[in-house]
């Protein structure tokens, strides 16, 4: 397994992480995906700037990561000798279109999708669906605070890494059925909230009113995966809210309808 190679022609993104700050200092995201022949795939390291942004479909090398045996997760091929370069390694195929993205969303969960996270443990699967019942959400302070930002990405304006946020999102819900006494509370990782947050710093409750969080008439799922070195952590990867289409019916003129 170790050395497995593969190329995956049909990657569909599905979301990333807030960018981190790995061991040689590289900025790196974690990206996840869906490829027909590998499943669900978590890729990591990642470069913040590529094709990787999500419902984009793309051709990419990946091989096994020596340094994470969980079965979903990949790397691309020559990330560490060829970091500067790797990002040509993505090749956009083109994105997926809006009126097939619930659908997709919804095979996603029947393929993948669990009643509850802690069938995901059960299973020792690092990553899965889930459709949750929210209860309660909040902005956390963050305890491990770092005020030193990272080289700018093509702007001028400091690039944020996960430790750079003041505060972080954590929401609670109970799944559909559900098997914890409590509900699960967990941190959510996806990056365009954390982009919000840091162009919106005197609004950042306005997050959770963009994010329709409680509103119905929402397809509204999470992709969840678990953490590296504690297996039976999981956090929110990606956010997944579509609007659902409201049927008119079709006025039946003669018969008295309006």
């Amino acid at each position: 397994m170790q050395n497995e190679r593969t190329v995956a022609d049909d990657l569909i993104v599905l979301g990333n992480a807030v960018p981190d700050v790995i061991s040689d200092e590289r900025i790196t995201v974690c990206t996840a995906g869906f490829s027909k022949e590998l499943g669900l795939v978590r890729i990591y390291p990642v470069p913040p700037i590529s094709h990787m942004k999500r419902w984009n479909i793309v051709r990419v090398p990946l091989e096994r990561n020596p340094k994470d045996t969980r079965s979903e997760s990949w790397k691309i091929q020559g990330s560490k000798s060829e970091w500067d370069q790797i990002s040509r390694k993505i090749e956009l195929k083109g994105s997926v279109e809006e009126t097939k993205k619930i659908p997709l969303l919804e095979d996603l969960s029947s393929r993948f999708g669990v009643d509850c996270v802690e069938q995901l443990n059960e299973k020792l699967v690092s990553l899965g669906l889930v459709e949750p019942r929210i209860i309660s959400y909040q902005l956390e302070a963050r305890e491990n605070l770092e005020k030193s930002t990272q080289l700018s990405l093509d702007s001028e304006e400091p690039f944020l890494t996960i430790k750079n946020y003041p505060q972080r999102p954590v929401i609670s819900y109970r799944c559909q059925n559900c098997k914890t006494k409590g509900p699960h509370s967990q941190q959510v990782l996806e990056w365009g909230i954390y982009e919000w947050l840091r162009r919106h710093p005197k609004e950042t409750q306005k997050v959770w009113e963009n994010l329709h969080m409680k509103e119905s008439g929402y397809y509204r799922s999470f992709l969840v995966g678990n953490l590296a070195l504690f297996r039976t952590s999981f956090v929110i990867i990606s956010m997944f809210r579509k609007k659902l289409r409201v049927e008119t019916p079709t006025a039946q003129v003669g018969l008295g309808f309006q």
